[in-house]
This record gives structure tokens, C-alpha cells and sequence, in this order.
């Protein structure tokens, strides 16, 4: 009997790693119905971050309503381990990009105040953790919604709080009193981006342009968070401005740095850690490991989660198969690969590639498993 594990991250945009899960697992039952499947859908910190925990068993999915990144509600979803207390927090599910129309991207009035409604959910659980995943957001405030949102005080000038928004920081005069129960809960930041809050590999330059970064906002979203590392300075001592991953979700994982004490950690070792795949590996011996995102590329060399399965699988002597909307690079660049294969079947719009990427991706699967299986 073959063995199989999926652990594909998400097609950004048309397909969630569950849905790749679902797809393949059906190609396979079709092909070769006494296969054994090992779903583990994966992400680093974005998109399905708590699917990934709670589809695993990992986590219990709690549901709450709270605010999008331009105060309209929207219901989010975060994980919850009873037995070790953590909370699994998914800052996409109430301030990412899918939760606003791509006309009303605006960073200066875009903010996270709904994460921190999210996290407020679990702090009524009590939790001794919290786990943050951070990507695909739409927001660029250093976190200073969220941050509000828990009951820290961003005083402007005249000591009243500063509204929300990105262009807001720039009126931030000072940082009151961290609550005390905030200090006492551990922080970890789940993401893959290493760029710092400032510069020209910051938040605002590198990631600021898809969520409504322009020319004519650039400056002053740059000096605001300049200005939030200047008050969190004052207030904690804490330098934030070049630490690795500060520039995460529009800069909140150097908020929460700054002011909580946060760690950062790579989103793919989070994941490994609780879905522990070193383990499934070494006592399950798959026959093949597929995975795969929405492009794979020359950057997926730098840890990217793809790669890091294909390295996990190169440890155990397993042959890892990488799927992909579109591949924008030779198979030959990535050797960790056993193959890489682009669902696209024909010259398309990229729009109706989206569209049509299940019944592209299932055509792939079955070919590709067509092979594995025989």
C-alpha cells in the first residue's frame, strides 16, 4: 500500500490548502483507492493559518465578529489548545486584504483594530500563549490598532487616543502604561518575512505598494511608522527600527515587539512544530510528498514553504512533488524538487486561471498521480 502526504500551502486568491487537500485526495481515491492520505494543509502565518491547526486536530475553531480593516464587521475565526492554553490568532482573518475590495485599498485609513478584537476573544479563555500568524495584510499601522484594541493607550498631543488608520501615526505623542496581563502572556509571531519596519526593504516600501502604497502617501506612511519607533523607543528602550521581521503585516509584528515582548519565529517551523511532521515522516515513511502554492519561483528557494517541505523530505529520503498555478522558473534551478508541475494547461488570463484552478488543478493531479501510483 502507497503512502502520500499533502501538505500544500494556499493559491492565493482561488485555492485554500484545504481545497488542494480535498482535490487531491479525490484524484487519488479515483487512481488508487487503498492509498493512504495524509492531509496537512499548511501556511506561513497568512491565508489558513488556524485551518491548518484546527483540520489537523491540532486546535478548537472559535468564531467571533469584529471589525475589517475599515470598521465594517466581519465574522474571524481563531484556534484554541485547552490543554497547553494557546490561542491561535490568524491576523488575515479580520485585517487582510480579502476583507476589502481591491478599490478600497487605502493604507492610510486601513488598521488592524479587528485582530485585536480577535485576540480580546482569547483572552477570555485565559490563554498563557498566543500565537500570531502574520500575513496578507491590508494595513500598514505598525499594529497600532491592534494595540489600541487591547487597552494600550496611543496618545496624541493632548493625550487623547489617536484615530485609526495608518496617516494617524504620525500624530502619536506618547505611549501610556501596558496593561499588566498582557506582560504576562508569552507572544510568538508566526511569519516567513525577515524585512525590517524602515528603509528600502521595509514594510511600507516592499509590501506597502499592493495594499494602496503610492507615490503620493508613501512619506507619510513612512514617517508614521518611523514615529511609532521613536515613542515605543522612549517608551520600552526597545529599538525596533532593523530588527529582523519588524516589517511583517505592515509593521505590527514591530509593534508587538516593541511593546509586548514578541518573538518572532518562521510561520513553516510553528507549523512543523505542532502538526509534527518530522515525526509523521520518520513513523509513516510516505511514499511521495506533494506540496505546492500559488508560483513557484527563484524565490522559493529562501524559505519559502514549499522548499522547506522538499528539504524536510530530502532529511528522510522522500521524494517531494511541487504544484503550482504558475512556475517561473526551470525545475532544473530547484533540484530539492522531484518535479514541478504548473496547473496551467494553456495561454490564459491569469483572472481565468483563478477561476478555473480546481478543475486545472484536479487535471494535473490526476496525470501527476497517474504515474506516482501505478
Amino acid at each position: 500500500m502507497k503512502k502520500i502526504l499533502l501538505a500544500p500551502d494556499s493559491f492565493k486568491g482561488s485555492l485554500s490548502a484545504i481545497q488542494f487537500c480535498q482535490i487531491a485526495t479525490q484524484v487519488i481515491q479515483e487512481l488508487a483507492p487503498d492509498t493512504q492520505v495524509f492531509a496537512r494543509p499548511m501556511s506561513d502565518g497568512g491565508e489558513g493559518f488556524v485551518d491548518s491547526f484546527v483540520s489537523a486536530g491540532l486546535a478548537e475553531k472559535h468564531s467571533a465578529w469584529v471589525a475589517n480593516p475599515l470598521g465594517r464587521k466581519t465574522k474571524a475565526i481563531f484556534g484554541w489548545q485547552p490543554d497547553s492554553r494557546t490561542a491561535i490568532i490568524e491576523m488575515a482573518q479580520a485585517s487582510g486584504l480579502p476583507k476589502i475590495r481591491h478599490e478600497e485599498r487605502n493604507p492610510l485609513q486601513t488598521h488592524t483594530y479587528g485582530t485585536g478584537q480577535l485576540i480580546l476573544e482569547a483572552l477570555k479563555l485565559q490563554p498563557r500563549k498566543i500565537i500570531i500568524g502574520l500575513g496578507g495584510s491590508a494595513t500598514n499601522d505598525g499594529g497600532a490598532g491592534a494595540l489600541q484594541a487591547l487597552g494600550i493607550p496611543l496618545l496624541d498631543a493632548k493625550d487623547q487616543p489617536i484615530n485609526l488608520g495608518g496617516q494617524s501615526l504620525r500624530d502619536l505623542a506618547r505611549i501610556g502604561k501596558i496593561p499588566p496581563h498582557l506582560q504576562d502572556i508569552e507572544w510568538q509571531l508566526a511569519c516567513d518575512v525577515t524585512n525590517p519596519l524602515l528603509g528600502e526593504n521595509g514594510a511600507t516600501t516592499v509590501f506597502g505598494p499592493q495594499k494602496g502604497v503610492n507615490e503620493h502617501n508613501y512619506a507619510l506612511l513612512e514617517n508614521g511608522l518611523s514615529n511609532l519607533a521613536d515613542k515605543i523607543e522612549q517608551a520600552t528602550s526597545q529599538d525596533i527600527r532593523d530588527l529582523p521581521g519588524a516589517g511583517a503585516a505592515g509593521g505590527m509584528a514591530g509593534g508587538f515587539i516593541g511593546l509586548l515582548g514578541a518573538k518572532v519565529t518562521p510561520g513553516f517551523e510553528v507549523l512543523e512544530s505542532g502538526l509534527q511532521l518530522n515525526r509523521l515522516l520518520a513513523e509513516e515513511r510516505p511514499d511521495w510528498i506533494i506540496t505546492g502554492e500559488g508560483r513557484i519561483d527563484e524565490q522559493t528557494r529562501f524559505g519559502k514553504l514549499p522548499m522547506r517541505l522538499a528539504q524536510l523530505g530530502q532529511q528522510h529520503s522522500i521524494p517531494t512533488l511541487g504544484i503550482c498555478g504558475a512556475l517561473g522558473c526551470s525545475p532544473a534551478e530547484l533540484p530539492e524538487f522531484a518535479g514541478l508541475f504548473s496547473i496551467i494547461n494553456a495561454p490564459m488570463h491569469e483572472i481565468d486561471a483563478m477561476q478555473q484552478a480546481p478543475a486545472l488543478l484536479y487535471d494535473t493531479l490526476y496525470s501527476v498521480c497517474k504515474l506516482l501510483l501505478r
